[in-house]
């Protein structure tokens, strides 16, 4: 099946981040990042295969992540905390992308539907224990779910009318940071100011107070608590 690229947005598929900046806000170590979109390859002949779709290389200069490639890290690093064998996610990924011939299907809306269905068929077809399980099947129902902690990260996720994300809570809803790659450059800020948390984080450890903080850039004082809470943790 051919690849049906269906994202007509400059914001999600230009390369916003650094390999350090993903790798922080996924959650995981710059290697990982890099193995992870690239592959790898050691001098004793091993060669590890990219996650995300066919070999690729960074092109010239530092390499650099997309909004959508985060949103991929971000869902495969929550299976991998299931102990999901690193190779069943990457075959789970390629199948559902020839499957629903889609370039991102980590970061698709269906894949909490439709998704868990696919990779409960791709488990029938291609079934292995020992890698860890995809899903997870509800009693009496036997409904197919995701894992908890994929169909958790997923709701912090807010999507487009095309179906692909477009905005990431990292900390949940109820912390006001967003990641929105149309603002700031995709970098982390407060809910509905854009204004940078990494401008706020150095103001703070710089010694200025919260309430001169919160003036300065008209937020509430309670959101910027919330912020420095976690960003500073």
């Amino acid at each position: 099946m051919a690849e049906i690229i269906t994202i007509d947005d400059r914001f999600r598929v230009g390369k916003a981040y650094t390999i350090r900046e993903a790798a922080e806000l996924a959650g995981v170590s710059p290697g990982t990042v890099r193995n992870w979109l690239y592959g790898a390859s050691t001098p004793y002949g091993y060669e590890m295969q990219p996650v995300f779709g066919a070999n690729r290389k960074p092109g010239d200069g530092a390499a650099r992540v997309s909004f959508l490639e985060l949103s991929e890290l971000v869902i495969a690093a929550r299976f991998r905390s299931r102990r999901i064998k690193l190779s069943r996610v990457r075959d789970a990924h390629e199948y559902a992308r020839r499957e629903w011939e889609m370039s991102h299907p980590f970061a698709h809306i269906d894949l909490d539907s439709l998704g868990g269905h696919i990779l409960a068929k791709f488990e029938e077809e291609s079934p292995d224990p020992s890698q860890g399980r995809l899903v997870v099947l509800t009693s009496p129902e036997q409904q197919v779910l995701l894992p908890k902690l994929v169909r958790e990260e997923r709701e912090n996720f807010e999507y487009a009318e095309d179906g692909f994300a477009e905005r990431w809570h990292p900390y949940g809803h109820d912390v006001p940071v967003v990641v929105d790659p149309h603002y700031a450059g995709g970098k982390p800020t407060i809910a509905g100011s854009g204004v940078s948390v990494e401008i706020i984080h150095q103001r703070w450890t710089a010694g200025e107070k919260i309430p001169y903080i919160a003036l300065d850039f008209r937020l509430r004082r309670a959101d910027v608590e919330a912020v420095l809470q976690h960003v500073a943790a």
